[in-house]
């Protein structure tokens, strides 16, 4: 944490005022005004309630297909079935972890009531924008950015904020930009970020008010609002997350460098010009158990991320291979801005040996 957020925290408990209110809005402009989220951010309680809320403001029909890939968490399907839409799993490609573009089309091609397709940037590795893009307009589906590890990744060289979807972004403990609980979702248009502002908080308009009628609810929504103690804590993190993204980037560097030459699959950007986030450093090896074992014995923590949603009673079924191969063989190596580069080296020799 920040050591900032301390007092801001105070001067929000001194307020009074502890709810949704000033120091959300000034948060929601610092996101707006970032290079890592920009365009109209509505800040919430979790990435899991942005996703829902996009799905809401994107207007897609109750009762449709959502594609989402089968290497997720099981937030980006669960919305889904909570809009009451029917969840296909896309495959992945295995050399990014993210949704691979030809089984969507594959979908797209043979499922008639797809009402819109969310992409997961796996680890903060930037999905194929322009890809995805050009499916949503041969296709006429919206596309919606789960960035929920996608804070300071670059696609082609340009902040993902360029990207022409709507992005749900989450500020849960384990991220980069971590408020404990949180999220926002980004829109491209005034609107629709203004329609998601009175969503979150049950629908509730206010600009109709007057002695006689308090508010109105002409849409009913949600409470999926953020407060400001929530926000005054990611003020504070937001202050510290260019430092906090470039050792992150460090990191991966440095393993990518180390393990260049070890027998593991590394997990990375398809473009030169793209850049992960660094949420996560994964790699693909053998044996998996066995070398996660080895690695505990040495002290080393390492991570599976995700089981495929398939394992899951999503009531999703369509066959995944390479995400159910994917999900075999992957670990997450540790990575946050706390480790030293020599420790970083002490993984890679370790994994090193493991996997000979």
């Amino acid at each position: 944490m920040d050591p900032s957020s301390l007092e801001r925290l105070r001067q929000v408990l001194e307020s009074g005022w502890i709810g949704l209110g000033p120091v959300t809005k000034q948060f929601e402009q610092e996101l707006a005004h970032s290079d890592w989220v920009g365009k109209h951010p509505v800040a919430v309680n979790s990435g899991t309630a942005a996703l829902h809320l996009a799905l809401v403001v994107a207007d897609v029909p109750e009762g449709s297909a959502v594609i989402v890939p089968a290497n997720t968490f099981v937030s980006t399907a669960s919305v889904a079935l909570q809009h009451k839409c029917r969840v296909i799993l896309a495959d992945i490609e295995r050399a990014t972890g993210n949704i691979d573009l030809e089984s969507v089309r594959d979908i797209l091609d043979t499922e008639s009531d797809v009402g819109a397709v969310i992409a997961v940037h796996y680890s903060g590795i930037p999905c194929d924008i322009a890809g995805l893009d050009e499916i949503s307009r041969q296709y006429g589906v919206p596309v919606i950015e789960d960035c929920a590890h996608a804070i300071g990744s670059v696609w082609q060289g340009r902040p993902m904020s360029e990207s022409p979807h709507i992005q749900a972004y989450s500020f849960h403990a384990t991220k980069a930009l971590a408020l404990g609980e949180g999220g926002c979702v980004t829109f491209n248009d005034r609107a629709s970020a203004e329609r998601a502002k009175r969503l979150r908080r049950l629908g509730i308009d206010m600009s109709t008010r007057s002695w006689a009628n308090p508010y109105d609810i002409p849409e009913l929504g949600f409470k999926y609002n953020m407060g400001d103690i929530a926000a005054a804590v990611g003020l504070g993190q937001l202050a510290s997350l260019p430092d906090k993204l470039q050792k992150r980037w460090s990191i991966v560097q440095r393993y990518r460098e180390r393990l260049s030459g070890a027998p593991v699959e590394l997990v990375c950007e398809a473009g030169d010009s793209d850049r992960t986030g660094g949420f996560a450093v994964p790699v693909l090896v053998k044996d998996r158990e066995r070398v996660r074992k080895e690695l505990d014995a040495a002290g080393i923590e390492s991570e599976i991320y995700f089981r495929p949603l398939g394992a899951f009673p999503l009531h999703a079924t369509r066959a995944t291979p390479v995400a159910e191969l994917f999900s075999r063989d992957v670990i997450c190596l540790p990575v946050h801005p706390l480790i030293s580069l020599d420790e970083v080296d002490y993984v890679c020799d370790r994994l090193s040996e493991s996997v000979v």
